[in-house]
């Protein structure tokens, strides 16, 4: 048996079955340890879902607890009776925190196994949640009255950080894990496991890699599936599965052993695609995921039109005082047009506020940090962002969307498509303002940054969704909040 250093078994070798089941284990150390280590192999573990459902719950129960105790301590004055329980206005502080939770993205469960993101979590959930209930109080004041909302932000943001610490301390532990067995080869594993293996602290324990070519490949998840050794099957086989992995895969889900791909496992930890699994039977979901429903095509198309006639509205209000912040400067003009590729590799003229010295923009590159290029209005314009307010007359023609990949000059397309495979796929929809590659990584510099941005544009065009492009909204809210624009 090959025991590795990073915590699990590799099968590539010639290795007995036998040498690395858990009854040969026990048969090596004490009884009662080894029944300590059987009752561990054989337990279930917690799931993802399971996992978000108890820190949503969890949370509920806090959020729940100190609004009652917040609207009993200003009613005390007023009130000479037990335990009020205001029902209607629990529902509605519940049901607003639990939206905003979701919108600050704090049933990340890679965020929620490490304090710093907790506290942002935290953070940017009460934050979030403090506007909508102020909301709420105006419209419907004698619900929820300023006092006790105000009484309810602290209490609620101990209790839920109390929670969190809990759920970090106790669930996010190495005995909730889940047990899972890889087929796959050993070194392409190894590839990819290291982007996956911190945010797996507590979720997932691989138990054992097994290689594919393995003539006894089938015999030990099999056997391994049987002996209640796994909660779940990974295969990480690109091309065709052979068939007599295939009818034992069939055998362990026939058990109640789940099985799925490494890519979506990869997916469900990292918020990315794994490009070195693309195959085509991905290419061929895609169709069934895209743009294709016209209720979800309706209302993004929708809130494009209203968040392009806001941007336009905003631009007219401070495109006076740029220009002439601009003609003091450098006396260029305010309006910068550059040719960007947008769906189907159809070219289009994107709008942005210049920012640049005219006389050194005639070398086309990206723009790094401290770019000398930069003037010194267009550095506190891109600070706040508001370069690309322009873009909002690209949005309402119909050439870009608030969400989606961010558009690219066609020279850089043409370099990229050659390095990087299933590049030209992220022009399958429209070009967006912001995306889920610019939310998670900003910006990406050479060749591996556009790989790494692919991964998450890729994963955005398979799973976009309202729900999806709220919270790409949220964090590019708190984005430009951050003032880290460049």
């Amino acid at each position: 048996m090959q025991l590795r250093d990073d915590g699990y078994t590799d099968r590539s070798e010639g290795v007995p079955i036998s040498d690395v089941t858990p009854y040969a284990v026990a048969m090596a150390i004490p009884p009662p340890v080894a029944a300590a280590a059987l009752m561990h192999a054989h337990r279930r573990g917690l799931a993802v879902s399971e996992r978000k459902l108890l820190l949503a719950g969890g949370d509920a129960v806090a959020v729940v607890a100190a609004f009652l105790l917040a609207f009993n301590l200003h009613a005390a004055e007023v009130r000479h009776m037990g335990l009020a329980v205001p029902r209607v206005a629990l529902g509605i502080v519940l049901v607003v925190f639990l939206v905003s939770a979701y919108l600050a993205d704090a049933y990340r469960l890679a965020g929620a196994v490490n304090l710093r993101g907790t506290f942002r979590s935290i953070a940017g959930s009460m934050a979030i949640s403090f506007v909508g209930l102020l909301g709420v109080f105006f419209v419907v004041p004698y619900r929820i009255t300023r006092p006790t909302l105000l009484l309810w932000v602290p209490l609620a943001t101990v209790a839920l950080m109390a929670w969190r610490i809990v759920y970090r301390r106790v669930f996010a532990q190495a005995i909730f894990a889940g047990s899972v067995v890889v087929v796959a080869d050993p070194s392409s594993f190894r590839q990819v496991w290291p982007d996956a293996a911190g945010v797996m602290r507590g979720l997932y324990r691989v138990v054992e890699v097994v290689s594919p070519s393995r003539p006894d490949c089938a015999d030990i998840v099999r056997e391994l599936a049987a002996e209640g050794q796994v909660n779940q099957i990974i295969l990480g086989i690109r091309e065709e599965v052979p068939r007599d992995i295939f009818r034992a895969l069939l055998e362990c889900y026939d058990r109640g052993v789940p099985v799925r791909s490494l890519s979506n496992l990869y997916e469900e930890l990292t918020g990315r695609m794994l490009l070195d699994q693309l195959g085509h039977s991905w290419l061929l979901s895609l169709p069934m995921r895209s743009e294709t429903s016209r209720i979800y095509g309706a209302f993004k198309r929708g809130f494009d039109i209203l968040a392009a006639s806001a941007g336009l509205l905003l631009l007219a209000v401070v495109a006076p005082l740029l220009w002439l912040a601009v003609k003091v400067e450098d006396g260029g003009p305010l309006i910068y047009r550059q040719e960007r590729l947008g769906k189907y590799a159809k070219p289009f003229t994107i709008f942005k506020l210049r920012t640049m010295h005219q006389e050194r923009r005639a070398k086309q590159r990206q723009t790094d940090a401290g770019d000398e290029r930069i003037t010194r209005i267009g550095g506190v314009v891109r600070k706040l962002h508001i370069d690309e307010l322009p873009q909002a007359w690209n949005i309402l023609k119909g050439e870009m969307s608030m969400i989606g990949p961010r558009p690219e000059q066609p020279a850089y397309v043409a370099t990229l498509q050659k390095a990087i495979d299933f590049y030209n796929t992220r022009l399958s929809v429209r070009p967006g303002l912001t995306g889920w590659a610019q939310v998670n990584i900003g910006y990406g510099e050479g060749v591996n940054g556009a790989r790494e941005k692919l991964s998450y544009d890729l994963y955005y065009i398979k799973r976009q969704s309202p729900a999806l492009d709220m919270l790409i909204l949220t964090r590019t809210f708190f984005a430009v909040l951050s003032l880290n624009g460049r």
